[in-house]
């Protein structure tokens, strides 16, 4: 077992924070073939690599000389908190910050078999290569250097949480939002279809009315259509200051989707993305 205090294992949070963030944004620049500042914070954290990480460190520790344990003990450590993350975070914030719907043998697109055999890689490389230098790294700041570290990290940390979590608030709001006025919109574009249908039946039954009705018509479509109109600009002229926070989020996170309005996170992520 390690033997590291609380402020080692909070440094080592720290620093496998970093290093997935530089993993996950290079990884997604390439496969969007654009710079991806990549994660749900703002700043050069990934917090699921950090807590990812220790919980590796942590629960492989007994198997360290066993590399087949630890590659199940890191894949399984890992794969569980990575599905309770993503769970959590979709309950939360209404949408998923990653999704592996269409992977094969996957788990309500929270984790999959690809993925978890990655972990466990990944479990292995850690314990066996790259914990040694941040171990050296981390045990070369004396404890009051070590106390100064911890302490700057966690203040821009929080502060980044803080931030992070408004933004997808406000993404989330504005998602419901646009789902029930996208409905609204629908059910006015229907009634004028119907209106049309009954002006246009009108006109061919009874010539003779065809100009009170018409007027009907108009007046009432016109009605509907100040009414749609009042939707959007409620809409779209009433957000600026969330709509770039949100902007902001869904350019970090462009793999984002949601299960149940599909339709409708794509189209926001069309505007969003495009600014």
């Amino acid at each position: 077992m390690y033997n590291y205090s609380a402020q080692e294992w909070l440094a080592f949070f720290a620093v496998y924070c970093f290093f997935g963030w530089i993993f996950e944004s290079i990884y997604v620049s390439i496969e969007y073939r654009k710079p991806v500042n990549r994660g749900f914070l703002y700043g050069p954290a990934i917090p699921i690599y950090g807590f990812g990480s220790v919980v590796i460190l942590f629960f492989t520790a007994p198997f360290k000389t066993n590399v087949l344990l630890t590659f199940i003990s890191g894949m399984l450590a890992a794969t569980l908190l990575e599905y309770l993350t993503g769970y959590v975070m979709e309950k939360m914030f209404g949408v998923r910050y990653w999704d592996y719907t269409y992977e094969p043998l996957n788990l309500n697109g929270y984790i999959c078999l690809g993925c978890s055999l990655m972990w466990g890689m990944f479990s292995i490389i850690v314990t066996n290569y790259i914990h040694k230098p941040v171990d050296k790294f981390v045990k070369g700041f004396n404890s009051t250097e070590l106390w100064l570290f911890d302490l700057i990290f966690l203040v821009f940390f929080c502060m980044d949480v803080y931030a992070s979590a408004r933004a997808a608030f406000d993404l989330k709001k504005m998602f419901k939002d646009y789902v029930e006025n996208n409905e609204t919109v629908i059910r006015i574009q229907k009634r004028l279809d119907v209106l049309l249908a009954f002006a246009e039946d009108d006109y061919n039954h009874f010539q003779s009315m065809m100009d009170e009705k018409k007027k009907e018509y108009e007046d009432e479509r016109d009605r509907l259509r100040k009414r749609l109109e009042e939707f959007r600009n409620k809409y779209y002229n009433n957000k600026e200051r969330s709509n770039k926070r949100v902007m902001y989020a869904m350019k970090r996170n462009p793999g984002m989707s949601s299960k149940n309005n599909r339709f409708e996170l794509d189209s926001l992520k069309k505007m969003f993305m495009k600014r």
